[in-house]
């Protein structure tokens, strides 16, 4: 099986049944939302639809209950392991971001007055409310237990937020550029 057809989902999918074991797709949902999902962006419907994709790649396994509400049950194979393996090992790539205010203040020329100011405060808002989301999962007891490497992530993301609150208070100044 070739790599090209495991994308993001697929890796986040194997990673998660990697670190949790055998879960449900909602399993994954809730342990992407209270993880991964703080920094990689997707539609959550992915963890429904590749489970089954990738349990017909033979990467996972599926069991499914007989009766009740007949939930699906997924766990990685030794091909899934490898597969997983050989992406880590691979050169991660190019960083990629994707930031809908930062699109949006590319093109607050063609706004009306006050839209780069509205916009700037709704940022700033939303990155507070992240900051502190990030505070409280890095002071632990509150959170999930973090192993070390998971904290390294979580380091950054605390270091993106801290830097996005400072360049968004210089946008709402006035400051060209953002610049502090």
């Amino acid at each position: 099986m070739s790599d090209a057809s495991l994308g993001p989902a697929s890796f986040i999918v194997l990673g998660v049944l990697a670190q949790c074991g055998p879960s449900t797709s909602y399993d994954l949902k809730r342990e992407v939302d209270g993880s991964v999902g703080y920094f990689w962006s997707f539609p959550r419907s992915q963890l429904y639809a590749e489970p089954q994709r990738l349990t017909a790649l033979g990467l996972l396994t599926e069991t499914q209950e007989e009766g009740g509400r007949r939930r699906r049950t997924y766990a990685l194979t030794d091909a899934g392991r490898e597969a997983l393996e050989a992406w880590l090992q691979a050169p991660a790539g190019g960083v990629e971001l994707r930031d809908p205010g930062l699109l949006k203040l590319f093109f607050v020329s063609q706004g009306p007055p006050g839209v780069r100011q509205a916009l700037a405060s709704e940022q700033l808002s939303l990155h507070q409310v992240r900051l502190a989301e990030y505070e409280r999962l890095a002071s632990g007891p509150g959170g999930h237990a973090l192993e070390e490497v998971q904290r390294e992530p979580l380091g950054m993301g605390l270091l993106y937020e801290r830097a996005s609150l400072a360049f968004w208070q210089a946008v709402l100044r006035g400051e060209e550029g953002g610049s502090a």
